[in-house]
């Protein structure tokens, strides 16, 4: 079943394909193309799972997070600008190319989410901090979206400001 922009995906197949081919990415190219869709499926609903984007839906019916209304990137090289309501920035659209990709090696969302305070192979031994996170984080995918997010449930915070009252 092909994507639906809006529907079940923030990319078509030929902007990921395209994305991937300009990195001469052999992990993207070498995969089926209804593999790269159930990748890019999966990325799109991590990320409205896994951020809080700035703004607020532009309809209570629409499936995904974008488009949205009131979008003023906060933070970075595009501080200041707004985003048209009825788009999808580029940095959402670059996020969900990187998390496609990882999709295409393991789920991006462990089913087990158990921690591991502890692992030891023969006289090497690695003790985590209780505060360690006990699932995959995506620093860089964190980093793109930086200025449109508010928070984020894997850790990282962005675009949270004081004001004093």
């Amino acid at each position: 079943m092909a994507l639906i922009v809006g529907t079940d995906s923030y990319v078509t197949l030929a902007e990921a394909n395209t994305y991937w081919s300009a990195r001469n990415n052999s992990t993207w190219s070498a995969a089926s193309d209804a593999n790269k869709e159930k990748a890019i499926r999966e990325a799109t609903q991590y990320l409205d799972g896994a951020y809080s984007f700035i703004g607020f839906m532009t309809s209570f019916t629409q499936p995904l997070a974008f488009p949205r209304n009131g979008v003023v990137i906060e933070k970075g090289n595009f501080a200041g600008r707004s985003v048209e309501s009825s788009a999808i920035p580029d940095q959402v659209k670059m996020a969900t190319f990187e998390l496609a990709l990882e999709a295409l090696g393991e789920r991006l969302e462990p089913t087990n989410n158990d921690s591991i305070s502890k692992v030891k192979v023969d006289v090497i031994e690695v003790d985590y901090a209780d505060f360690a996170p006990s699932k995959k984080t995506f620093s860089f995918v964190t980093k793109i979206l930086d200025g449109l997010i508010l928070s984020s449930s894997n850790g990282a915070f962005a675009a949270v400001g004081l004001e004093r009252a």
